[in-house]
């Protein structure tokens, strides 16, 4: 694998060539700092974007273009890593050397191309994109321990911007008019910090495409390490019902660590042990052992500096349950866990890390993320790291835990 990283006029390009796919992927990031108005601006944008364009302007010409470029694959997401929010356009396809087609590389760069910058954002496109993703904030309410984790940040970091949904909310997104959407796109394409990522067995080729097609938006440097905090003065026990026959426990712990410090990989093996792997002190004890959830894992937030607990539950067992997860920490904090549970996380950890060279989605996260934060691009970075990590390290890093808020969601009886 060989790594570039050249700056154009507005934009940075990023260049992987390697020769171990059949495929090459091309990702134009869009970035801007994390707001509630931003990330429902961007989701319905996106939406819209990827719904058709002036010339593409039905479902099935987009599909029969995608058909004449030998299958390839197409869409607009938009998302948040910490304090950043972003709007991925990518496509992915073939290599054109495996078919024999000189100008399928510029043939993914034009679409791609007429898709962001010739959008259909006419009234009524928009209309029906804001009702399906109205729909889709419905069904987060259906699924219960999706809505029981956006409860539990919207308790947790109140005051703080990692309560917004990476999706935007319902009340905004309903009052975005067509006027204040177009001129969202056009600040858009004006403001946004923009990252090109491509890669495959490509040449330099692609650095004249990136220059023609998409060197647009300004320099500028985000970080997206949300450093927001607050002090943990009494740990909050909030109970909420809903109907559903089963029930979701949520735990919040602050951390005060973060992606980068230096005890953040000993954090993230930490959280591997506690609930991040299939053979978790969590997984382990408080479902195969007690029996006293259907489901359970922890989630090691490091960009924000927080740890959740999630479990879906009966209801009845809501004491004990929390009981059994309090136990495995303190277990934790005492150092009563397995050196060959360390060794067997370490394993995982390295192994995930490992298999994340064999995407090229998790490649581009990873150039993205780095470009981010400012560091040089290492695929494998950590594992060396990890391999020195010694219990003692767990036990330090688990004993900065603050238990912050543990949110239970109480299903009720659906016949009531």
């Amino acid at each position: 694998m060989e790594y570039s990283k050249i700056e154009l006029e507005k934009a940075t390009l990023h260049i992987l060539k390697t020769k171990k796919f059949k495929k090459v992927s091309i990702d134009v990031l869009l970035s801007d700092i994390v707001s509630e108005n931003n990330l429902s601006y961007r989701m319905l944008l996106s939406r819209t974007i990827e719904s058709k364009s002036l010339n593409y302007d039905t479902k099935q010409k987009i599909n029969m273009k995608l058909d004449m470029l030998y299958g390839a694959n197409f869409g607009f997401s938009s998302s948040k890593i910490g304090d950043v929010c972003y709007i991925d356009a990518s496509i992915d396809g073939v290599n054109p050397k495996y078919v024999g087609d000189p100008n399928l590389l510029n043939d993914f760069f034009t679409f791609l191309h007429e898709m962001l910058f010739n959008p259909s954002l006419d009234s009524k496109n928009i209309k029906e994109e804001k009702r399906l993703l109205i729909d889709d904030y419905k069904f987060e309410y259906e699924n219960k321990s999706a809505y029981a984790l956006i409860r539990s940040n919207k308790i947790a970091f109140k005051d703080e911007k990692a309560r917004f949904k990476y999706n935007g909310e319902e009340e905004i997104v309903k009052k975005i008019t067509t006027n204040e959407l177009n001129d969202y796109y056009k600040y858009t394409l004006e403001n946004n910090k923009v990252d090109i990522i491509v890669l495959g067995d490509v040449d330099d080729e692609v650095i004249t495409l990136a220059k023609k097609y998409f060197d647009f938006g300004v320099k500028k440097r985000l970080n997206p390490i949300d450093f927001e905090n607050k002090e943990i003065i009494e740990s909050l026990y909030i109970k909420e019902k809903t109907k559903s026959n089963q029930s979701q426990l949520v735990i919040k712990y602050r951390t005060d660590t973060r992606i980068n410090d230096k005890d953040d990989l000993a954090l993230v093996l930490a959280n591997t042990i506690f609930g991040g792997f299939s053979s978790s002190l969590l997984f382990t004890n408080v479902r195969e052992k007690e029996s006293l959830c259907y489901s359970v894992s922890s989630t090691n937030s490091r960009y924000k500096g927080c740890i959740t607990v999630s479990a879906g539950i009966n209801a009845a067992n809501y004491d004990k349950a929390v009981e059994v997860i309090f136990k495995q920490l303190d277990d934790m904090k005492c150092g009563n866990f397995k050196d060959e549970l360390l060794e067997m996380a370490k394993l995982s950890l390295i192994s995930s890390i490992k298999k994340s060279g064999d995407s090229l989605s998790s490649i581009a996260k990873k150039i993205y993320s780095d470009e981010l934060l400012n560091d040089e691009f290492d695929l494998y970075d950590g594992i060396e790291e990890i391999k020195k990590l010694t219990k003692s390290d767990v036990v330090r890093v688990i004993n900065k835990l603050k238990l912050d808020l543990v949110y239970f969601l109480e299903g009720v009886d659906t016949n009531d």
